[in-house]
């Protein structure tokens, strides 16, 4: 693993390393959910090192699966006879390994795909993402103060595009009900869906390829959010816009803009702000 990024020869040791371990039978869960483990310090040769970076290997190229009511990110061996998973909050944290065989499965397997098929530059990197792009003190109220204006009705139905691991969902500015997130890279998906579960619709696409088949339409949405890493034609970015009844909001970073804006909810932004003595949002 080279320094804050996990590539193809992560998954190579990993799954080399696996095969050479020696995994213990968890006697607790013999007759509910039978699997073995490895553990640092315990298991011959595993270290905490290892632990954290076959976590960060399980959730770039894992795929969500179903425990129940729980969804977990699990990673299935090359032929296809086990799944490994961790339980850890952090990925700093991971202290133990899981292993189960694949023929064993708990409750309905209706979680969302993440595979799209495209190598992303974010792939290697989503695992430290969150870690390394923190909300910042006072963005959460200062977001929802500058979309107020926008709500119309309310929570809004919301297209996330470049969604990453979340950030809109992190925020609370969103019910994840209402939610529909768009991105290439399946790590970054994996990452989202580990944190928020119910998120109504994950969409592991090119937003570019998604426009060219017609999967939205316009209007679908109150909000369309897109993030500055999406690069987009002037057609393109059009038909974005169209798909949006309210509002259209542009994220880089940490700074969030209301653009292309109906009449309807442009006058609500201004008597929003006149309210609060601010000035006029940016509008294109």
């Amino acid at each position: 693993m080279t320094q804050d990024r996990i590539a193809q020869a992560d998954l190579e040791w990993w799954l080399s390393r696996a095969a050479e371990l020696e995994w213990t039978f968890a006697k607790t869960y013999a007759e509910t959910a039978p699997h073995h483990y490895v553990v640092e310090n315990r298991t011959p040769g595993v270290t905490h090192d290892d632990m954290v970076r076959a976590a960060r290997v399980i959730h770039t190229y894992g795929q969500p699966g179903k425990y129940y009511s729980l969804t977990k990110i699990y990673l299935v061996s090359p032929d296809g006879r086990y799944r490994w998973w961790t339980e850890d909050r952090h990925f700093t944290d991971t202290t133990l390994v899981n292993r189960a065989t694949t023929e064993l499965f708990y409750g309905i397997q209706n979680a969302q795909t993440t595979i799209s098929g495209i190598e992303t530059t974010f792939d290697g990197i989503a695992t430290w993402w969150d870690a390394t792009h923190p909300i910042a003190d006072g963005e959460p109220d200062r977001v929802k103060q500058l979309l107020a204006g926008v709500r119309g009705t309310y929570p809004p139905h919301v297209l996330d595009i470049g969604c990453g691991t979340g950030r809109v969902l992190d925020l609370g500015i969103v019910a994840p009900e209402r939610y529909a997130g768009v991105d290439s890279s399946q790590a970054m998906l994996n990452l989202l869906l580990r944190k928020h579960p119910k998120a109504a619709a994950i969409y592991p696409v090119d937003m570019r390829e998604a426009l060219r088949y017609g999967k939205f339409t316009p209007g679908q949405f109150d909000w369309v959010v897109v993030d500055s890493s999406v690069e987009l034609s002037e057609d393109e970015r059009r038909r974005v816009e169209q798909m949006a009844r309210l509002a259209v909001i542009d994220v880089d970073g940490n700074d969030w803009s209301v653009c292309d804006v109906s009449e309807e909810s442009a006058k609500r932004i201004l008597a929003h702000h006149d309210a609060h003595d601010s000035t006029e949002p940016h509008r294109r």
